[in-house]
């Protein structure tokens, strides 16, 4: 078994639907992200109208589900929906630590109805997931697989492959993209030194290498990249 490369649920302008058709008409990856970062009253509608479309690609794509920036309980509506045939909810940590109790409080919550792994920490920065990952520590069911995303950790100066080596146990997800000093999610390079410092770990993960990016044309090549420097499709 081998790393499964993944795409957002937007690579170009249009509704869920229409990227999965899109997404499935280039026969490029096995895996979406359905994003849920923003969860207005227009993205709620949405989801509604197009939830039984989008569960019927799940024969063609594994999903996972990126949850809005800020959870809060009324977005256990995006779990109802798709815990039938998502693997795992990526979360970001909360902006306060202010908020840490009641972040940890919902998770168990969810945690105890849609299973102790299907919760997935992500990296934002790194002064936020420390407190809410060590929070989680001590929580009902203990520390939470994490989402381990590579543009936040160069964004912030630090080396990627060390990090994740000494979580490489809990990570199911990796998040791809290119930091151009400035500013991150933006595209790379083949020869970029961190590529070929994480071929050891992507040759041997099983998890989601999601190119998280937002363009076609952009998301392709990155596509093409991942694939001959680590050997995955």
């Amino acid at each position: 078994m081998s790393a499964r490369l993944s795409v957002p649920s937007y690579v170009l302008p249009g509704t869920y639907l229409e990227n999965l058709r899109f997404i499935d008409g280039t026969g490029a990856v096995g895996n979406v992200e359905l994003l849920f970062f923003m969860y207005d009253d227009d993205t709620r509608s949405l989801m509604r109208a197009e939830i039984a479309g989008i569960a019927s690609y799940a024969t063609r794509f594994g999903f996972t589900v990126h949850m809005p920036d800020t959870v809060a309980p009324e977005h256990e509506e995006i779990l109802e929906a798709t815990a039938s045939f998502a693997s795992a909810f990526v979360i970001h940590p909360p902006r306060e630590d202010a908020g840490i109790p009641g972040f940890v409080r919902l998770l168990d919550e969810w945690r105890g109805r849609y299973g102790a792994d299907a919760f997935l920490l992500e990296n934002t920065v790194l002064g936020r997931f420390e407190p809410a990952e060590a929070a989680l520590a001590s929580s009902t069911f203990g520390p939470p697989r994490l989402c381990a995303d590579v543009g936040h950790l160069r964004a912030e100066g630090v080396d990627p492959a060390p990090w994740i080596a000494t979580r490489a146990d809990r990570i199911a997800e990796l998040h791809v993209h290119g930091y151009d000093g400035a500013k991150d999610h933006t595209i790379f390079s083949e020869g970029e030194r961190w590529i070929a410092d994480l071929e050891p770990f992507a040759r041997s993960f099983e998890g989601v290498i999601e190119v998280e990016l937002f363009s076609w044309p952009e998301v392709q090549p990155a596509l093409e990249i991942l694939g001959r420097a680590w050997g995955v499709r």
